[in-house]
């Protein structure tokens, strides 16, 4: 349910930009320029992050990355245990270099991102959060509907290091840090401010 409604905010606010962005668009070059500065959210479907992207010129692109999940337990800890809120925190930066200044315009560029996930539940020892650092190759293409607005996708080909965790306890077998090969898909949205 929640990715269809996501969808369908994405589409209505495509179709609301579509009729403005033939008027304020030259087809062929879009002003993406240095010091342009644009927010948005990827991941729509699913646990969203924050972007903040940086024009150093006109193609050279940063962005910083940010997001989180909070997940809750209902009731009450049976007694000798305590109840944990699941959370789950990440960070990081990529940069990105656009192939072409073009109403649609691909990229291509790396990836990097800390991940930090407290598990949820009820336990007599609370479990070490799980750390993983995940990066790689992006590849993606944004749609400018017009010079404040785009939307784009974008899929990522990395690793995924899973640190060790548990290195000390007794309740809890250690965890040996793991290397897994990764891809994901996400949908993007963001708003250009300059």
């Amino acid at each position: 349910m929640n990715r269809w409604f996501s969808l369908l905010i994405t589409l209505t606010i495509l179709a609301a930009t579509q009729t403005h962005a033939q008027v304020t668009v030259n087809i062929g070059t879009v002003n993406l320029h240095a010091g342009k500065i644009g927010l948005g959210i990827d991941g729509i479907t699913g646990s969203t992050n924050l972007l903040m992207k940086y024009f150093f010129n006109n193609q050279l692109a940063g962005q910083l990355i940010a997001g989180f999940e909070l997940e809750t337990v209902g009731g009450s800890a049976p007694q000798g245990q305590t109840k944990q809120t699941g959370l789950a925190w990440r960070a990081g930066g990529s940069l990105v270099f656009h192939l072409t200044r073009d109403q649609v315009s691909p990229y291509l560029g790396i990836e990097g991102i800390f991940e930090s996930r407290q598990q949820k539940g009820f336990f007599s020892v609370v479990p070490d959060p799980q750390n993983k650092i995940s990066g790689g190759i992006v590849a993606g293409a944004e749609y400018f509907a017009n010079d404040q607005f785009s939307f784009g996708v974008k899929q990522l080909l990395g690793l995924d290091v899973m640190l060790e965790r548990h290195a000390n306890s007794l309740v809890y077998p250690r965890e040996e840090a793991t290397v897994k090969f990764t891809t994901s898909t996400l949908v993007t949205a963001r708003y250009y401010f300059n």
